[in-house]
């Protein structure tokens, strides 16, 4: 975990662990949460990872340990932050990861402290030129429809009239982080490896799209496509897939391809 000098005492923290770190870890992954949710969500697919992996978690205001504070619109203090925190600490190789709304601030970081970030995971995400399936305009009907049809929020949550006001304000809030990431992800290429995974019968992310992320970066880009809807990636049968491929990008090697049950694995370059 990265350290706090005097000055941040008493400051919320951007950045948690996610399990606890190895003494001395070869490399770090740090995940960004999808809409409405907290990083601890993706949990189940990181954490079969070797140890020697750092597991950092960032904590957005309005969830998990940061429940009480307002939610962020701000993406530029967001990343920055991130960044600040990551630079005070210890300097170990660092990929970043997101699904859905979480990918496209995880691309924000490479992009704009790209000597920070060695490789990215865009998870569940539509390349820069496809139109975003959520947007600033739908109202809460709309939110609520697509919570329920993207499958992973718990219908008591939707139904406990508190829950489900505070799922309105994330959602709300994050779709205008997700609006402000498509922008800067649209301004310019990106320079660090991609590995790039989608649910095949993803009703948002069309899979066979996904190819034209190669051409959003000079460096390697390796695609997957896993069996599964929108949150394929914390389907138990993926996982193993999905470890795999993570531990060949975060560790420096070519993401791995098929040899497990769950997912037929597509690789975008040889």
């Amino acid at each position: 975990m990265p350290r706090r000098d005097l000055q941040n005492v008493g400051r919320p923290s951007w950045l948690y662990p996610l399990r606890k770190a190895a003494a001395r870890p070869r490399a770090r992954l740090v995940v960004f949460p999808y809409a409405a949710a907290g990083a601890t969500a993706l949990r189940p697919a990181l954490t079969g990872l070797p140890d020697e992996v750092e597991l950092l978690g960032v904590a957005l205001p309005g969830r998990e340990r940061r429940f009480s504070e307002p939610p962020a619109n701000r993406l530029d203090e967001i990343v920055d932050a991130v960044a600040a925190e990551l630079t005070a600490g210890e300097p170990v190789p660092t990929s970043v990861f997101g699904h859905c709304m979480g990918a496209g601030m995880a691309l924000v970081l490479a992009l704009t402290h790209p000597d920070l970030v060695w490789g990215a995971v865009v998870s569940g995400r539509n390349p820069p030129d496809v139109p975003r399936s959520t947007s600033l305009h739908m109202d809460d009907a709309d939110i609520v429809e697509f919570l329920e049809s993207a499958g992973n929020t718990a219908p008591e949550l939707l139904a406990d009239a508190f829950w489900r006001n505070k799922l309105l304000e994330l959602f709300r809030s994050d779709a205008e982080l997700g609006e402000q990431a498509s922008q800067v992800i649209e301004a310019g290429p990106l320079s660090q490896d991609l590995l790039v995974l989608g649910g095949a019968d993803d009703p948002y992310v069309d899979p066979g799209g996904l190819d034209a992320w190669e051409a959003r970066t000079s460096g390697r880009c390796d695609i997957l496509a896993l069996p599964g809807n929108h949150f394929f990636v914390v389907d138990p049968l993926n996982i193993p897939v999905i470890t795999r491929a993570l531990g060949g990008l975060v560790l420096g090697a070519p993401a791995s391809t098929g040899g497990e049950s769950g997912g037929s694995p597509r690789v975008g370059r040889p």
